[in-house]
């Protein structure tokens, strides 16, 4: 039952992870820099802090107890996570939905859990349970690709700009190789936990609160990345005036919406992972990260991104998406072998 609840509260927290972007489409009077600005802070500063000293009132405590090489380590990890955003946007730009999806959603699936894998659980690499979870992974990059090979007709039928050949190719992938690397590291960043949850024990608190001491310093790291990256591009595009002339009511609503999801999502995550035995990081981090792009894919059907989509490209997705679960139920399986 723990396994069973473990599994569950790891796919809700991939269903707000695959969710949290809907508000930022209903923004107005700001570009995607305001409002990622906007974003950063309220998810990555104000709510992570928040959520932490709530259920850890001795957050500071824990890092003081820490040593300080393990906190430098966490905080470079998740400054990395930082980069590795902003490369994700640059990556996109430069190779397209179709090449540039693929190759980072399947780096951010295959080495999350890899890693971790390799550092805790090498000796099961060949065991019947660690070859389900690569033949499960395997499925999952399959389901990526096919479901944005489908993503590349649909722009390709409307002649969306994504279907023309973009230049710079060879920088593009080695953009799109350090994006996927890099923003696998919340996992990482979770799974080296060890030395916070003994810090947390001398200070009474349960291993399950104590994992969120990670999330507070490792976003905190990674909203450095995002939030100079925002501001050099309000200085490129000299609109950062902007940022305080539309901060309605309405905007900071749907962004402190999409703020608390996000953030919100990998709280859940880390509550769930644990409860899937002691390899539950390895394994929960592909279905989170799986379960997230249906659920996003659902969200971009229901907004009406597929409509005008040809019969193909539709088919192509649904097949995709039937491939990405059925990685999750043989991701799943090996959870529970």
């Amino acid at each position: 039952m723990t396994v069973l609840s473990g599994l569950i509260i790891v796919l809700f927290a991939a269903a707000l992870q695959g969710t949290f972007i809907l508000p930022m489409n209903h923004t107005r009077g700001w570009t995607w820099e305001h409002n990622w600005f906007a974003f950063s802070v309220c998810g990555m500063l104000l709510l992570n802090a928040v959520i932490g000293f709530a259920t850890i009132p001795s957050l500071l405590g824990i890092y003081f107890s820490t040593p300080a090489k393990d906190v430098l380590l966490l905080a470079a990890l998740g400054f990395g996570w930082g980069i590795g955003a902003v490369l994700f946007g640059l990556g996109m730009d430069r190779l397209g939905m179709a090449l540039g999806y693929p190759v980072i959603m399947g780096l951010i699936a295959v080495l999350g859990g890899l890693l971790p894998f390799l550092l805790l659980r090498s000796h099961d690499l060949l065991s019947s349970r660690g070859l389900m979870y690569f033949f499960g992974t395997a499925l999952a990059i399959a389901g990526i690709v096919i479901c944005s090979r489908s993503a590349a007709l649909r722009d390709r039928s409307k002649a969306l700009p994504d279907s023309k050949a973009r230049p710079g190719l060879t920088s593009g992938l080695l953009i799109a190789i350090f994006a996927g690397a890099l923003s696998c590291l919340p996992n990482l960043g979770v799974s080296l936990n060890a030395s916070l949850i003994r810090a947390g024990g001398l200070l009474n608190v349960s291993p399950s609160r104590a994992t969120n001491a990670v999330w507070v310093l490792f976003f905190g790291a990674g909203f450095l990345a995002n939030g100079v990256y925002c501001f050099w591009k309000m200085g490129q595009g000299k609109n950062s005036s902007e940022l305080l002339v539309h901060a309605t009511g309405r905007n900071l609503a749907l962004i402190l919406a999409m703020a608390a999801m996000w953030i919100g999502s990998f709280y859940v995550y880390g509550l769930g992972a644990p409860r899937l035995g002691p390899a539950g990081i390895i394994f929960a981090w592909p279905l989170f990260i799986c379960v997230s792009i249906v659920v996003g894919n659902f969200w971009g059907i229901r907004a009406g991104e597929w409509s005008g989509a040809t019969a193909e490209a539709r088919a192509k997705l649904r097949f995709g998406l039937a491939i990405l679960l059925f990685s999750v139920v043989v991701i799943s399986l090996a959870s529970l072998a």
